[in-house]
Formats: structure tokens, sequence, C-alpha cells
């Protein structure tokens, strides 16, 4: 879907005798041939046409930014499947304008920032979407990001689809707008996007998708504005984290993760 540049988001074979999810079950790797990244861009379009009910052109999810990128995968040690995505890419503050991030947001702000890592495209496979496998992908990530790329900032997008998932956007956008001051930021949406106040609603309806619960845990700031992405109908909000809180959390949760 080369129309729909640098979007940033997310058969199976299991053994008979499965083990017990667990870290120990994921093996991290990084993609470093044009074999593997046409298997991720198959792997992204399979779970955003399952997530957005988008259809890719030739079955992959391909854009203009792929070959300029770093992309990261999470895989079943047992079915070798993919099970978890990412990519980054390294950024000076006045390049920003580059970014996927400015397509949808002022990030004008950041200029005089320095070593800004852009994290998209991110997925995580349906049967592993309980939050540990993006975690331990997370955790792959922190070496490369921290003295590779010597990341002082993480920019990107998180988003919530609008489909059939009204109730629980709205009172996302409501959660996000509620936040603590200090897990805000003020960035501007191109346009803002409010989404309407449901006719109906269910409990389950007021829980925030588990990226954004990802994010949040890592000390993430979240703009209180919204964008809507008419090609993939979600919501958009930009998310930055500062290393420096992100790698507090990332000591703990390896701690936790032994």
């Amino acid at each position: 879907m080369l129309e729909k540049l640098n979007h940033y988001r997310q058969n199976f074979s299991f053994p008979l005798n499965r083990p017990k999810k667990s870290s120990s079950q994921y093996r991290f790797e990084w993609i470093n041939d044009l074999k593997q990244l046409k298997e991720v861009q198959k792997f992204r379009a399979e779970q955003f046409s399952e997530q957005f009910g988008i259809q890719f052109e030739n079955g992959l999810d391909q854009d203009l930014y792929d070959l300029d990128c770093e992309h990261a995968v999470l895989r079943d040690k047992w079915s070798n499947e993919i099970v978890a995505y990412t990519r980054l890419k390294h950024f000076q503050g006045h390049e920003l304008a580059q970014s996927y991030s400015a397509q949808e947001f002022d990030v004008s702000a950041f200029e005089h920032l320095s070593n800004i890592v852009e994290i998209g495209r991110t997925c995580v496979h349906p049967r592993y979407r309980n939050g540990r496998a993006l975690s331990t992908l997370w955790l792959n990530l922190a070496p490369t990001v921290l003295w590779k790329m010597k990341a002082k900032h993480l920019i990107g997008c998180v988003s919530i689809r609008l489909e059939d998932n009204l109730a629980r956007a709205y009172y996302t956008h409501q959660y996000i707008r509620q936040l603590p001051r200090h897990q805000l930021i003020q960035v501007a949406a191109k346009p803002s996007f409010e989404p309407n106040y449901p006719q109906f609603s269910f409990p389950q309806d007021e829980r925030i998708p588990k990226l954004f619960q990802v994010y949040l845990s890592m000390n993430a700031r979240l703009s209180a504005q919204a964008y809507h992405d008419v090609d993939f109908n979600c919501l958009d909000y930009f998310v930055m984290v500062d290393m420096n809180e992100a790698i507090k959390q990332i000591v703990f949760k390896k701690k936790i993760m032994r």
C-alpha cells in the first residue's frame, strides 16, 4: 500500500507439546536481508488487515521508509512465527520534518532536541497481545536504542481503531485527556479530532488498549489531541518517551521477568 507512506502502527503452526508462555519462549532478532524484510511486510499486512480491515497490494505492507529503518522482530522459538514487530529510525531535531509523526502532529517544538528515535509500524499477533510479548520486544531493543543510536528520546504514534470500536475509542480518548499533567505532552494534531459520545457501550470498552498501557508503564507522555487517520480509520496519538525515565522501567521489568 505505497500511497499510505510511513504509517506507524501492528497460518499458524504450533507443536503438540507447547510450553507455557514466558519470556524464554521468544527469540529476538534484527532483520538483515530483503527476504526477511518481505516476511515482516507480510506480517504487518496481516495484522493491520485484521485490526483495521485494510487490504494491501500483493499482501504486503510496504512504504518508502522500509529500506532506511532498523527492523526488529520477536519470534516464537517453537513455531518460528513472528509474534511482534517494530522498526526504528534515528533523527536529529532539525530532521523531524521528515518523520511520519510530522505528517500528523506539529513537532516543531522538538527541533532543538538531539538523538531522537522514532518507533513505528508496531504490531503484535493477536494470540500474543497480553502485553508480555511487546514488553519482551522493548527490553531487547534497549541495547541498540541506548548505545548504538544513543537515543535520548523515543517518539511515535499509538493508535486505536474506530470501526466497530467507537465506544472504546471514546473512553480511551477521555482517559488520555484526564491523565496527570506529567503524562501529557502539548503537541497539536493537524487537525485534531474529537470522538463522539457512544450511543451504547459495555464495561470492557472503558479499558484502554494494551499498547497504550505499555507506553504509559514506560513513563511515556501522550498527546491529549488525536489525529484521525482516514486510511486506517483510527485515532493516532503522539507519544514521547524520555529515555532516562524508560531506563528505570526497563531495569525494573528485567528484575521482574527473571
